[in-house]
């Protein structure tokens, strides 16, 4: 977990842009050297207006936890990220299975003419099985290796 110097050292960068080296001691309050020392007015005024509460890291750490898991479904090869994506991929194919299947219903209801010709239509409509846990660890292995999720 991202500790509070790595926050204050990412405002300090934010203010001061041209920071080559800061160095600060950790607690309630800190002094910087900064390179180059033009930067150093800006760097001080943040460090100044800082906020070292648990409730303003605990925000911090939550934005960077939510580009963390951008990344991991928009962009990362790792491992974690294309299982996560083969485990959408099976459950959208899913869903997507199912809204046919109501699209389909919603056709038979509508051409149907009275309830025993509703039955007949509706019975004609597949079956929606349920799926193991077995079915789905072997769509996600499908989708893995199939390169859908790279």
């Amino acid at each position: 977990m991202p500790t509070v110097a790595l926050r204050l050292l990412e405002a300090v960068r934010g203010a001061a842009p041209l920071v080559q080296d800061v160095s600060f001691s950790e607690g309630l309050s800190a002094s910087v050297q900064v390179r180059p020392s033009s930067e150093q007015a800006a760097a001080q005024a943040t460090i100044d207006a800082f906020d070292w509460s648990a409730a303003a890291h605990a925000a911090w750490q939550n934005l960077q936890d939510r580009t963390t898991a951008k990344t991991k479904v928009n962009t990362d090869v790792d491992y974690e990220a294309k299982a996560l994506r083969a485990l959408v991929a099976v459950l959208l194919d899913e869903v997507n299975a199912l809204r046919q299947w109501l699209a389909s219903f919603k056709v038979e209801v509508a051409a149907a003419t009275n309830l025993a010709d509703l039955k007949t239509r509706v019975a004609t409509l597949p079956a929606t099985p349920d799926r193991t846990l077995a079915q789905a660890k072997t769509a996600i292995l499908n989708k893995v290796d199939g390169g859908t999720v790279d």
